[in-house]
């Protein structure tokens, strides 16, 4: 088996197993009773757990980067990708484990909330180890190719996980007839820690050269330079990532409950539509490639995500759960299907030696909005509903179109 094959035979099953297991959380958080719990913050007060339990992995996730970042450049991709793995599988078991808030004190909840947060710092490794393994797995055709294909096969079998994740909660509910509601996705989680801890297991046999060590010419200073330069010429990539995240942290994490609430949808049904989600962002993503060649990579992440804000718009306000599914997926695959060719040109244009850095970059800000964001929304949907926070969120993706816009097209900055 090739090497990049290898890669995208552990991506999938990475993805089976995240998918699977997370699907629900946040239907099992409300089911659990945490949308009535609140918890003693410092400095914040008291907060709903649902919330918290949405935002503070990224806040974790953020707080460790410094150091996940040494330990990409220290210990090199591979390692880092196999620790990720094993934080997934304990943020998995922790939620598989997760007691009923009737039952809950102040140190089980802390204690709870750490143990998912560990889904944050997990996720920081695998965003900036797994974007330089794929520029050092490419061929001579370049990384746009392995770049797309990682990104429709994560969807693709998101999508397929999805389903099972559904069929499995169905199956799990009528199975243990005597269990509570939340039985089923326990189970799916502890299952799920299984799957990605064997995901590691291809990354093993990888055939890497090794990594070339410094001249001893290369000082820190030198490396703290050419470091600063690269920032300052990686920086335009990083305000519409952050734009984008601040309104999709408001409605994201809670899409399933929001099918849920408004429509009443089945496990089923939520597992069939993030599977018709995940399916077709992929199948759209396979087309990027396409895009870029024809228009360039920039100018087709900025008309991608413009058509998708009328879809958004439309959510807030769609009648029945086909034609709210209908749109879900529109909105899914136009918002994402260029996204990584917007990581490929970012990472060409750098060193390979600060490939880790950019891509923290980006990712960081991609993920901003999820530290406040997820607490925000848990607080609004409690007051005025899930429709005000569709239109806030569409207003943010507005302002993310318009400055990727001015950056990269509006400036003549043509990107092939």
């Amino acid at each position: 088996m090739r090497n990049d094959q290898r890669y995208l035979l552990a991506i999938g099953l990475l993805t089976t197993g995240l998918t699977v297991g997370w699907l629900f959380a946040t239907i099992a958080y409300a089911e659990l009773g945490y949308g009535g719990y609140r918890m003693a913050v410092p400095l914040f007060g008291d907060l709903t757990l649902i919330g918290l339990l949405n935002s503070v992995p990224v806040l974790a996730g953020g707080i460790s980067g410094p150091l996940a970042w040494q330990a990409v450049r220290r210990w090199g991709a591979r390692p880092a990708l196999l620790l990720g793995g094993g934080l997934h599988s304990a943020a998995l078991l922790a939620l598989a484990l997760a007691p009923s808030s009737t039952t809950l004190t102040p140190v089980t909840a802390w204690m709870l909330l750490l143990g998912v947060a560990l889904s944050g710092p997990a996720s920081v490794l695998f965003n900036l180890a797994g974007p330089p393994l794929m520029m050092q797995l490419s061929g001579a055709d370049g990384p746009d190719r392995l770049f797309a294909r990682s990104a429709a096969l994560s969807l693709i079998i998101g999508g397929l996980a999805n389903l099972l994740a559904g069929s499995l909660a169905t199956a799990w509910r009528v199975a243990l007839v005597e269990s509570d509601a939340i039985a089923p996705y326990r189970l799916n989680a502890a299952l799920s820690a299984a799957i990605v801890a064997l995901a590691g297991l291809p990354l093993v046999g990888l055939r890497l050269t090794a990594k070339p060590s410094p001249t001893p010419a290369t000082t820190i200073r030198r490396e703290i330079s050419n470091l600063w330069r690269t920032l300052i010429k990686a920086i335009i990539f990083a305000p519409g990532p952050l734009l984008i995240s601040l309104g999709a942290a408001l409605f994201i994490p809670y899409l399933g409950l929001f099918f849920r609430q408004r429509f009443t949808a089945t496990d089923a049904a939520i597992g069939l539509l993030f599977a018709l989600i995940s399916l077709a962002t992929g199948l759209a993503t396979l087309a990027g490639p396409r895009l870029a060649a024809r228009i360039g990579r920039m100018q087709g992440v900025v008309l991608t995500q413009a058509l998708a804000i009328p879809c958004l718009i439309a959510l807030a306000f769609a009648p029945t759960l086909p034609v709210a599914a209908l749109i879900a997926m529109l909105r899914g695959a136009l918002m994402n299907m260029a996204t990584p060719l917007f990581e490929a040109h970012a990472l060409a244009q750098t060193p390979p030696e600060h490939h880790p850095t950019v891509i923290g970059l980006i990712r960081a800000a991609a993920s901003v909005g999820y530290i406040a964001g997820p607490t925000i929304s848990a607080e609004l949907q409690s007051a005025v509903g899930f429709t005000p926070i569709l239109l806030i969120a569409a207003l943010c993706y507005t302002v993310a179109v318009i400055v990727n816009a001015t950056i990269f097209v509006w400036r003549g900055q043509r990107t092939p």
